[in-house]
């Protein structure tokens, strides 16, 4: 069978190796290896793509076909692919992204599926599941911080009452730890118990103070205290559980997510900001049991700030605001998530959705007249940061293979729809051999002089097979001379 796609735009790459982990499912047994997988264009501009499988070998797919886009670099292919169990139908679906590659591919005889991937974390936050703890003086999770390592004048005083730490408290189903803040109190004052992944600063004693306020600055470095962004997520994930000293139905904990340039912000805001990018919708949290929470972003809202979105800034705290709540607010926080959407959610043709269209239907067959044109084809989709490719191939037989995908930011999303266009099926009428109308007698002298010629030119060939036997032969001048005298 043919692939799926066919270049389209410049290309992305002209040979590289990628080294990466593959995870082989095979009749639902799972194993994993490190392996490579080597892309090298072609002569003619294709490619050949030589995947390294535990069990399976070396397996070599060429002739490939490339969608390119927006950095993004998509190949989809359909092959009868050597392997050490013989030559099997295989199923490929990849895509490449600065250096990173994510592939799925499909064996459906041996009932294997395989996904190999090179993007690892890169697009996640780093310790987002708060396993990996610093062991010197600050015992604070690594790339999170709290009141320990913060600075200002009194970021002593406020280490000794409001607390981080690591606790076995986990979200069901999970093991390890969680980090828990927790709030404190000095003088009647509450000191929210704070977490963030950018730099706290202890500045005054007024908890009101803009002096007491977490901060991020790209002007520091990729250090400690700066978490850098690659593209726009579309959610944030985390699971939460609130817990209050004092009952208080009126306090909420709070949850903040900005993405901005990565020029200094902080918050509490002092003045008015205009680097941020996107914000999460959302983030007051009342008192609950370990729960997931799905934080929406808006990007509509600071469209107007031109800023990029180079860097993420995350802070929870015991309370929304400054000095509010009780001593001993807690908050447990566990397995936070940047979701990256990639789902295809409509398909059309000339602005129609497409015949039987389910997102969870991956081909589709449909009827055109003459050749089709790729910029009648389009789809919608979810994902701020995701992409759509489309690319047309011919194949032998005069049909067409259109192929449209969409993936996610982070390639871990991402699914190729194909639509199979033939063309409408000729009408005829039997004996019409010259395709006047009608059979006649001149039908007869045609067919004879074809037969004696055997030129085509002119002939209605499916017309012409009136005794149905797939061949023009003599045999058809006697079935067209007895359809005419039977008057049909």
């Amino acid at each position: 069978m043919t692939i799926c796609l066919a270049v389209t735009a410049v290309l992305a790459l002209q040979a590289e190796t990628f080294s990466g982990n593959i995870v082989v499912n095979r009749n639902g047994q799972t194993n994993n290896a490190n392996v490579t997988v080597n892309v090298t264009q072609q002569a003619n501009g294709l490619y050949t793509l030589v995947l390294q499988v535990p069990t399976f070998g070396t397996m070599t797919m060429t002739d490939v076909h490339s969608a390119y886009r927006k950095g993004f670099t998509v190949y989809s292919a359909e092959r009868e692919v050597a392997t050490n169990f013989g030559t099997m139908r295989t199923i490929l679906f990849a895509r490449t992204i600065d250096g990173m590659m994510t592939a799925d591919v499909a064996i459906p005889a041996q009932n294997t599926t395989m996904r190999f991937n090179t993007v690892g974390d890169h697009f996640q936050m780093p310790n987002s599941d708060l396993e990996d703890w610093n062991s010197s003086y600050t015992n604070e999770p690594n790339r999170w911080h709290g009141f320990k390592s913060a600075g200002g004048t009194f970021a002593g005083t406020s280490a000794n009452i409001a607390s981080l730490g690591s606790s076995t408290d986990v979200r069901p189903g999970a093991t390890g730890h969680s980090a828990v803040l927790t709030a404190g109190s000095f003088i009647g004052i509450v000191a929210n118990g704070t977490m963030t992944n950018g730099k706290l600063m202890a500045g005054s004693y007024d908890a009101n103070s803009p002096d007491n306020h977490a901060e991020m600055d790209m002007a520091n470095g990729t250090n400690d205290f700066y978490m850098p962004l690659y593209a726009k997520p579309d959610k944030f994930n985390v699971w939460l559980k609130y817990t209050q000293g004092s009952a208080n139905a009126n306090n909420k904990a709070s949850v903040s997510v900005k993405t901005f340039d990565g020029t200094y912000y902080q918050e509490p805001v002092d003045k008015t900001y205009t680097n941020l990018s996107g914000s999460i919708v959302g983030g007051a949290i009342s008192v609950c049991d370990w729960t997931h929470f799905s934080f929406d972003f808006d990007y509509d809202s600071y469209a107007a700030n031109g800023a990029n979105t180079n860097a993420i800034f995350v802070t929870f705290s015991t309370n929304g605001n400054p000095g509010s709540g009780s001593k001993n607010d807690a908050v447990y926080v566990d397995d936070m998530e940047l979701v990256y959407l990639g789902n295809m959610t409509d398909l059309r043709y000339q602005g129609t959705t497409i015949a039987g269209w389910n997102p969870a239907v991956t081909e589709y067959s449909m009827e055109i007249d003459g050749e089709p044109n790729l910029d009648d084809f389009d789809g919608t989709f979810e994902g701020v940061s995701a992409v759509l490719t489309k690319s047309m191939e011919q194949n032998a037989d005069g049909s067409y293979r259109i192929a449209i995908s969409v993936v996610s930011a982070d390639l871990q999303n991402a699914t190729c729809y194909i639509i199979n266009v033939t063309k409408p099926a000729q009408q005829f009428i039997p004996g019409d051999v010259d395709n006047s109308g009608a059979a006649a007698i001149s039908d007869v002298t045609t067919l004879i002089n074809y037969l004696l010629s055997s030129n085509p030119e002119g002939i209605n060939l499916q017309a012409a097979d009136v005794d149905g036997d797939s061949k023009i032969a003599i045999g058809d001048v006697t079935a067209l001379i007895n359809l005419l005298l039977s008057g049909h």
